[in-house]
């Protein structure tokens, strides 16, 4: 188990400090936009869901390689520490997780902030065996039937990388939708 993470020691706020740094110093919200990584996703959507329930929308985010929820990807991990946890059975995994403060559900979490138009940008390789494609948001969302996609958009990569956990950060796919996101932002003031 990771008994160093979760919700309660706030891997949040060091950014949503320096997020309202940004606004009180003139920074207009809806043009932050958050970029997140992996495991950073799951942190990233709990920032954008703080500001959000204050009323304050940022611009968008973009998820790279992030798993749907905490427990979903537990269930796909290679990692031998989690297969012991893959065991149980989902709702019990579920709710350890609860007690622990480690039920992140980025999937969820996209899902309350869906009618306050907020763009968002998810990049997975179908071919990642850190967050295996069940596991990975982009399935999530793409199971979710109750989710409008209209402000959603999904980038799943099948091009061989050498990693193809990380080979996101450094692929165009990246540098034209965050180059997408930052024109659809300034187009649309």
């Amino acid at each position: 188990m990771i008994p160093f993470i979760n919700k309660n020691q706030s891997l949040s706020q060091p950014s949503i400090k320096e997020i309202s740094k940004l606004i009180d110093n003139g920074v207009k919200p809806e043009n932050i936009i958050l970029l997140s990584h992996s495991f950073g996703g799951a942190i990233a959507s709990e920032v954008l869901k703080y500001f959000t329930d204050r009323d304050i929308k940022l611009g968008g985010i973009i998820f790279t390689s992030t798993f749907s929820s905490f427990h979903k990807a537990i269930k796909h991990f290679p990692i031998p520490q989690t297969k012991i946890l893959s065991i149980l059975p989902s709702c019990l995994l579920k709710k350890m997780l609860k007690v622990l403060n480690l039920d992140f559900d980025i999937v969820s979490n996209i899902q309350k902030l869906q009618n306050n138009n907020i763009s968002i940008v998810v990049i997975n390789h179908e071919r990642d065996t850190l967050i295996p494609y069940p596991a990975q948001l982009a399935k999530g969302l793409e199971d979710n039937q109750s989710l409008n996609m209209n402000l959603t958009k999904i980038v799943n990569l099948k091009s061989f990388e050498y990693d193809p956990h990380n080979g996101v950060l450094s692929g165009w796919e990246l540098d034209e939708n965050l180059a997408d996101l930052i024109l659809n932002k300034t187009m649309n003031r």
